[in-house]
C-alpha cells in the first residue's frame, strides 16, 4: 500500500456484517472535501485481515484508520496500529457489530454529521491500551481481557459462530453451555509486585473499558483514559452467584460478595497452579496459561465524535 502523506483516511470494514447505508454519504463528503487528500476503503476477507490492513496502512503513514465493525474488528485494528512502526496513526470507531461493548460503554454512536464535525475540527483524545504478554507473544486490547470463565465462554462462542449461530442469542447460548463445562483453575495473581490472590478462580477481568459480554458492566467506573488497569476478581464464586447478579451487572452496580473484589493496578500477572484457563480480549481468544498484562497509558489517538 502507498499513501499520499498528510490527511489520508483508510476505512477498514468487517464485511461479515451488513454495511451501514449512510456510510456512502460519509465517503462522498470526505472525498469532496479538499482538506483530505485521499480516502481508501477496504473490506475484510478473513479473520485477522483487519489487523493486516491496519498494520500496512499505519506503516504507510495513514493519518486516520476508521474501523467499522464490532469489538473484534476494533481489536484487530488496534493491534495493527500498535504493532506497526508508526504508532501515530489515529483511530476512529464506527460500531457495527453484535455486542459493540466498547462503544456502548463509552456512549459512542455514529452519525455522519457528528463524525465530519470532529474530523474537520481535529477533535482527538487519547485512550489507554492493554498489553498481554506471554513470552514473545504480545497482544493489545482496547476494552476488556479476562481469564477463566470469560475465556472459556469466548471459545464456545467462536465455535458457535463457525457453525452459523450468531447474534445476541449466541452469547446467551455460549454462557449456558459454559456453566456445564467450566471448571475453576487454581491461580496465583500478583498486582504491581504484590500478592493479590491465591486460590480457585471463577474469572479475572482486566478492564480498560467497563462493559463486556454483550452489555455486562463488569467494572463500574472503569475509563479508557485513566491510566489504570481496572480489575474485577471473582474467586470462589458459584455459577449461581454469577447468574443471580446478572441484572446488577447490566445496571452497573458493584456486587457485594466476599469472593468478589475490585482493584486497580499498572501491571498484573497470573500463574496457573492447577487446572486450565483460557485468556480472551475483546472477544478474541489470546491463548492459555500464564501471562502478564500492563497498561499503555494514552497510546491510542482516537477521533472523538
Amino acid at each position: 500500500m502507498e499513501y499520499i502523506s498528510g490527511h489520508t483516511i483508510v476505512f477498514i470494514i468487517n464485511s461479515l456484517r451488513k454495511i451501514p447505508t449512510d456510510l456512502t454519504g460519509l465517503w462522498s463528503e470526505i472525498n469532496q472535501n479538499s482538506r483530505f487528500k485521499s480516502c481508501t476503503i477496504y473490506f475484510t476477507k478473513y479473520a485477522g485481515h483487519a489487523l493486516e490492513l491496519a498494520f500496512q496502512a499505519s506503516n504507510g503513514r495513514a493519518d486516520l484508520i476508521v474501523a467499522v465493525g464490532g469489538d473484534g474488528t476494533f481489536n484487530e485494528v488496534v493491534n495493527g496500529i500498535l504493532k506497526s512502526e508508526n504508532k501515530n496513526t489515529a483511530l476512529a470507531l464506527i460500531p457495527n457489530g453484535t455486542g459493540n461493548d466498547f462503544c456502548r460503554g463509552q456512549s459512542i454512536t455514529y452519525s455522519q454529521e457528528k463524525f465530519m464535525v470532529a474530523l474537520k475540527n481535529k477533535h482527538y483524545i487519547h485512550f489507554d491500551a492493554g498489553l498481554i504478554s506471554q513470552g514473545t507473544n504480545l497482544k493489545y486490547f482496547l476494552n476488556v481481557a479476562d481469564l477463566g470463565f470469560g475465556g472459556h465462554t469466548a471459545k464456545i462462542l467462536n465455535k458457535q459462530r463457525q457453525m452459523g449461530l450468531k447474534g445476541s442469542l449466541s452469547y446467551s447460548v455460549a454462557i449456558l453451555r459454559s456453566f456445564g463445562s467450566f471448571r475453576k483453575p487454581e491461580v496465583n495473581i500478583i498486582a504491581d509486585g504484590k500478592p493479590l490472590y491465591n486460590g480457585k478462580l471463577m474469572m479475572l477481568t482486566i478492564c480498560n473499558g467497563d462493559t463486556f459480554g454483550n452489555g455486562l458492566i463488569i467494572h463500574p467506573g472503569a475509563k479508557p483514559d485513566d491510566g489504570w488497569l481496572n480489575i474485577t476478581l471473582l474467586g470462589e464464586v458459584t455459577l449461581w452467584d454469577y447468574v443471580s447478579n446478572i441484572f446488577k451487572l447490566k445496571k452497573g452496580v458493584k456486587i457485594k460478595h466476599p469472593s468478589i473484589s475490585y482493584h486497580t493496578a499498572k501491571k498484573i500477572s497470573f500463574t496457573i497452579i492447577k487446572g486450565h484457563a483460557s485468556i480472551e480480549s475483546d472477544g478474541e481468544i489470546v491463548g492459555d496459561g500464564d501471562a502478564e498484562i500492563s497498561i499503555l497509558s494514552g497510546h491510542l489517538k482516537v477521533l472523538k465524535y
